[in-house]
């Protein structure tokens, strides 16, 4: 039953992680300005940053807007920052390739604390979803 249920959703083209999965769907004054995305590892997104990833999670931000926000990055399990993070969507742009499979996880008041002050998290590459308690923990870890 699990595999007519995971063929189903996949021959029916849903997009579960809510995410913008192909670079033809990015504004292209937006994607002229990748070389402005990343320069630097801090936690606090430049106008370029949050305007890429407003347009990347359009279909499941529920009214947040990455604009002056302190995004954790997790590659996996492993703690990241954005600039390795940009390092990578850059050369999947260059070798036109997809977008970066990611999750977005938007922290309400104690997951945000508990962090370290950290609004949402960006998890990649990952096969699973990771508890929210793990992904506080792995922010926290560096803070």
């Amino acid at each position: 039953m699990k595999y007519l249920i995971i063929i189903i959703m996949l021959l029916s083209n849903i997009d579960l992680l809510g995410q913008v999965r192909s670079f033809n769907n990015i504004p292209k004054e937006v994607l002229e300005q990748l070389d402005k995305m990343g320069s630097d590892s801090s936690p606090f997104l430049n106008t370029y940053e949050s305007e890429y990833f407003n347009i990347i999670f359009k279909d499941s931000l529920n009214d947040f807007d990455f604009t002056n926000k302190k995004i954790g990055f997790i590659k996996a399990s492993i703690k990241q920052n954005k600039k390795i993070y940009f390092q990578e969507e850059k050369e999947r742009f260059q070798n036109n390739s997809t977008i970066i499979s990611s999750y977005l996880y938007i922290f309400d008041i104690n997951p945000k604390k508990e962090s370290g002050g950290y609004d949402a998290a960006i998890i990649y590459w990952s096969k699973f979803a990771i508890p929210i308690d793990k992904i506080v923990k792995i922010l926290r870890e560096d803070n």
